[in-house]
């Protein structure tokens, strides 16, 4: 059953991206060559991470939130622009664009059982910056609401840490064509507050490029 869950809004989200208000808007875009690509890799990447830690079965909102937890980037009027902005402002638009993208996932899927839709709407909230913690950084138990059977901030991890890879495996040679400094500040962003376990994932991926591969260099020197 719950599987029916997921590909019910997979295939809203696929339909959003094959509309001619997403064609119109970004035809021809590096948005327009990767977001179908993202969000199906972030599926596959938190059910990859879940499944090689935890002995439950892999959680419907997971996947869900995986799927939409960049939703308002398929819907023009409603983004929130993270890409051509200053990289003081980046971090903070960055968090709305989360809270965008939670509050446009419960509006297009509102007929799904409540309780998945406030698990999902959770993680997606959560996305930027995985489960919460405490001041020593212990996460807090938060029982999910449709199965009552995980803690929602370690699926919340597992989502952060899908996102953060999937810029390694897939979306930096695009983020390459924005420039040197830009790439870098990505690359920090994308490094910072990994646990070693994820960094040593990221560090696994061969690139045949000496830009990128000096910048993730420096950005790990950095963060030592």
């Amino acid at each position: 059953m719950n599987k029916d869950y997921y590909y019910e809004v997979e295939e809203r989200v696929l339909k959003q991206i094959n509309s001619e208000e997403y064609d119109k808007a970004f035809h021809g875009t590096e948005q327009s060559k990767t977001d179908k690509n993202h969000f199906l890799e972030i599926v596959g990447l938190a059910i990859d991470l879940w499944t090689e830690s935890e002995k439950k079965d892999v959680p419907v909102a997971l996947k869900i939130a995986a799927l939409c937890h960049d939703i308002d980037r398929i819907y023009p009027q409603r983004e929130v622009n993270t890409k051509n902005c200053q990289k003081k402002d980046y971090e903070i638009r960055k968090i709305i664009h989360s809270g965008n993208s939670a509050i446009l996932f419960f509006e297009e899927n509102s007929d799904l059982p409540r309780p998945l839709l406030h698990d999902t709407c959770y993680l997606i909230l959560r996305h930027e910056v995985g489960g919460d913690r405490d001041a020593e950084s212990i996460i807090f138990d938060k029982l999910d609401e449709f199965t009552a059977s995980y803690n929602l901030n370690v699926a919340a991890d597992y989502l952060y840490y899908a996102d953060k890879i999937s810029f390694f495996y897939s979306g930096i040679h695009e983020y390459k064509k924005r420039g040197k400094e830009k790439l870098k500040n990505k690359i920090l962003f994308s490094l910072k507050g990994l646990p070693d376990k994820i960094i040593e994932k990221i560090k696994s991926v061969h690139f045949e490029d000496e830009l990128i591969n000096g910048c993730i260099a420096d950005a790990l020197i950095e963060l030592e």
